[in-house]
């Protein structure tokens, strides 16, 4: 920091300015008035300004008032319009006005004189004073003929700056000295401070470079730290400031008597004094000072504090919940926990911890700095386990997060500064809090706004509405209770947990009495649900954002029995995303519980039960568990032939999963028989250019391969290509997988140029369609190298090995087979009983 110069010590602080004028000139013009320009200059000069609003009733004469009122003033400034006021009551001969100017030239106050130009615009009743017009058109005479320099002004813009200047070029008098020594009131920091050390960087950085630095977290919740890290920086830099100043901001109100306070401490105010006039000199002192900081602590609104902020050498941080700062300083996030600091905090304080339990507790928390810390003094005092805390955090968050440890840094429990955040806002915008209800039963996730647009009632409307929902959304935001982007919103996962322990068996719909919060979530996914995914790479981004949440609110803990159909679903389209993107493992225990949740609510001969039966023997077959999977879809076949019919549409994917297990068992000729059966079948009652028909052609001609007639294959496989084709497009997933198909059976008849200048060309489209991760690009990849090696190309084809070796759940066969066309999206489920 560079110190403070002679010339800057020597300047006074704010001088008080004693603002003479008639009462229309305080309201016109609007929208601003003359006062309020003037009142702005002086504020920009660095003074403070007086008048009768700062005044209380007493026992005077108005002459008495005036005098005592000049009498604490050091500039006297009249801005003369030509209306000429009210008469003083014990004094009639002269108005308010006149009497003012005339005490200020006997005591010698310096003395501004602004007159309203005859080019002056403005409403009428700014000009027409019918019963006093002559005695002001006197008064502006005789102050023309005072001596006096009379600026004229025709506007408030220019009242501002002629103010501004003349106040300027006066000449300040010499003030005392600020007291000697260090001054604070800086809270005690932490004992054990842990991380934060790019967050302290970047705030000194912003400080010294010239600029308020906003200490901020980006969603602005409560228990993030922001506090902690101001209160960490003032004492790690305290040899840089002679003063240092905390003020309390919650309550906007408040603030200037906090600032009032430092001016008395700094002897630049006594007790006497208005806290305007305090506050007034006390930014005229930091004004022309350096080596000073002052921190605004959990500051709201912008627009109050802006007036108040000081200027100068020195530095100002502010912490806030609301991230709208960026007009007045640089913006710094405070956000959780970087996991390494919340593993060494709670190890710090409890060394008995593991770091693999200090890491599974840090991710029950979210790693939010308050929860850590909260945590680690109670698992330091207390017997308590890591598994045993996690219990507790998901049994009794409510009572848990209640508590508060003596000797914390921070003034309240997590629980009750939440509780108070929730109900102040059911206060003041319910809507708000039913939004954010709603995302706190959705996973501690980017949520996206367009989903809430699918809630029923009241809810989705105002979703739906572009200037409600922004209402909503920008006081979430700004109140820190939600991380709020264009396209999503976010709740952190410990108040999410508190809103939902409160909210468990509310009621969100009055006329329904089933639609608790779990219930409502469930219906809301089910209603923003995307296209089918199976085969459906289009729908996969938006199935990847709501992935998440479904796996969330179809967790086996949610309470949403009485919706059980409609979770059996979710479980069975969310598990077919995941397998057809190429992640079967992931979909095993999600088709596994729909499965079960269709079969226990809807019985074994229900068709729902059936699709998620089929669903789930696709998914173990793909994984290679064959012979499980050749028994679930024997006994779904029978039961769908009886239930169904023989040619009904479910019982025909059935009988073609069935022939996909017989052939990956090695009974070729069995799933032969099987698949023309189901070729035929498929032909006569849905088309032959039906998706299904042209897989069953597909799977057909693979086994046909198997049993070596490899003419054959290749005949059925062309006439599969070109209807796919032209019913799917060139670039469907089922329609790559034909491709590969024919190229295998044009290797087995030895085209081994054309099988591999088709399969260039669909490795390139698995990759663009897909992705070069995807199994079936893998398996792609598999065979164009089959075809370089048959070609000589050995090299090229080692190369294409090593860089793409298909996962251990793909088929040693490659695409010779196609999975068979999936259960078809249906309408919602009804629940039975």
């Amino acid at each position: 920091m560079v110190g403070e110069s002679a010339e800057q010590h020597a300047r006074p602080p704010a001088r008080r300015v004693f603002l003479s004028h008639t009462s229309e000139l305080g309201e016109l013009p609007k929208p601003r008035s003359f006062v309020a320009a003037a009142k702005e200059a002086v504020t920009a000069a660095g003074d403070a300004v007086i008048d009768m609003s700062t005044f209380t009733a007493r026992d005077a004469t108005p002459e008495q008032l005036d005098k005592t009122k000049l009498a604490d003033a050091d500039i006297y400034v009249l801005i003369a319009g030509f209306r000429y006021g009210t008469p003083v009551w014990d004094r009639p001969e002269v108005s308010y006005c006149e009497q003012e100017f005339q005490i200020a030239t006997d005591t010698g106050l310096s003395r501004l004189v602004f007159v309203l130009a005859d080019d002056t615009e403005g409403p009428q009743e700014l000009f027409r004073d019918l019963q006093y017009g002559a005695r002001q058109e006197a008064f502006r005479k005789r102050l023309h003929d005072s001596g006096l320099t009379v600026t004229k002004v025709s506007s408030p813009g220019q009242l501002e700056t002629k103010l501004l200047q003349a106040l300027n070029e006066l000449d300040r008098p010499q003030q005392p000295s600020m007291p000697a020594g260090r001054i604070s009131n800086i809270p005690a920091r932490t004992v054990i401070f842990t991380g934060r050390d790019e967050l302290l960087i970047g705030l000194r950085t912003a400080l010294c470079a010239g600029q308020p630095a906003v200490v901020q977290a980006m969603n602005g919740m409560g228990g993030v730290g922001k506090t902690t890290t101001a209160i960490e920086y003032a004492h790690r830099h305290a040899e840089d400031y002679d003063v240092a100043w905390w003020v309390p901001s919650e309550d906007s109100d408040l603030v200037i008597g906090h600032l009032a306070d430092l001016a008395q401490a700094l002897d630049l105010s006594t007790g006497q004094d208005s806290p305007a006039v305090a506050v007034a000199r006390l930014r005229g002192a930091l004004q022309s000072r350096s080596r000073w900081l002052v921190v605004f602590d959990n500051a709201e609104d912008p627009a109050a504090l802006r007036p108040l902020l000081p200027a100068g050498g020195g530095h100002v941080i502010i912490t806030s919940r609301n991230p709208d700062w960026d007009d007045i300083g640089a913006s710094l996030s405070v956000r959780e926990f970087a996991r390494p600091e919340s593993v060494e905090l709670l190890r710090a304080r409890c060394d008995r911890l593991s770091e693999a339990d200090a890491d599974r507790i840090a991710d029950a928390l979210g790693d939010l700095p308050l929860a850590v810390n909260q945590a680690a003094r109670l698992l330091a005092t207390t017997g308590l386990t890591a598994e045993g805390y996690c219990e507790l955090l998901d049994e009794r968050i409510h009572e848990l997060m209640a508590r508060h440890e003596k000797g914390s840094s921070y003034p309240v429990s997590l629980t009750a500064a939440w509780t108070v955040s929730f109900d102040q806002l059911a206060r003041d915008n319910p809507a708000a809090l039913n939004t954010l209800t709603m995302v706190a039963w959705l996973a501690p996730e980017p949520v996206p706004l367009t989903l809430l647009t699918h809630q029923r009632g009241d809810a989705g409307a105002t979703a739906r509405d572009p200037l409600a929902f922004a209402d909503v959304t920008t006081v979430l935001r700004s109140r820190g209770m939600a991380e709020v982007t264009t396209t999503t919103i976010q709740l952190h996962r410990l108040p999410a947990a508190l809103l939902r322990a409160s909210t468990r068996d509310d009621v969100v719909t009055e006329d329904d009495r089933d639609s608790t919060w779990p219930v409502t979530a469930v219906r809301l996914l089910l209603a923003g649900l995307p296209d089918n995914p199976w085969a459906n790479p289009p729908s996969w981004p938006r199935w990847r954002e709501l992935l998440p949440h479904l796996l969330f609110v179809c967790a086996p803990q949610r309470a949403w029995r009485r919706v059980t159909s409609d979770v059996a679903y979710l479980l069975d389209r969310t598990a077919s995303y995941l397998q057809t993107r190429g992640d079967p493992r992931a979909a095993v225990p999600l088709f596994q519980r729909g499965y079960v949740l269709s079969r226990d609510l809807l019985g074994e001969d229900h068709p729902n039960t059936f699709t998620s039966a089929g669903n789930l023997a696709l998914d173990l077959r793909e994984l290679g568990e064959y012979q499980r999977a050749r028994e679930l879809d024997e006994d779904t076949l029978a039961r769908s032939q009886r239930v169904l019919g023989v040619d009904h549409p479910s019982t025909l994917t059935s009988a073609g999963n069935l022939a996909l297990d017989l052939s990956q068992l090695g009974e070729y000729q069995r799933a032969r028989e099987l698949n023309e059966d189901t070729l035929a079948r498929s032909q006569r009652v849905l088309g032959v250019d039906h998706p299904s028909t042209l897989i069953s052609a597909c799977n057909l001609a693979a086994d046909l391969r198997e049993l070596g007639e490899y003419q054959r294959a290749c005949e059925l496989d062309e006439d599969t290509l070109a209807r796919s084709q032209r019913v799917l497009g060139v670039d469907h997933p089922s329609t790559l997988i034909s491709a590969g198909n024919l190229a295998i059976s044009l290797r087995e008849l030895g085209e081994y140029q054309r099988a591999c200048e088709l399969d260039e060309d669909t490795l390139a489209r698995f990759k663009r369609v897909l992705g070069e991760d995807h199994p079936h690009t893998l398996t792609a990849a598999g065979n164009l190298a089959a075809d370089l090696r048959k070609l000589g190309e050995y090299q090229r084809a080692c190369e294409l090995d090593e860089d793409t070796r298909p996962p251990p759940t793909c088929s040693g066969r490659g695409s010779s087979q196609h999975p068979h066309l999936r259960g078809q999206p249906r309408h919602q489920p009804q629940a039975v009983g």
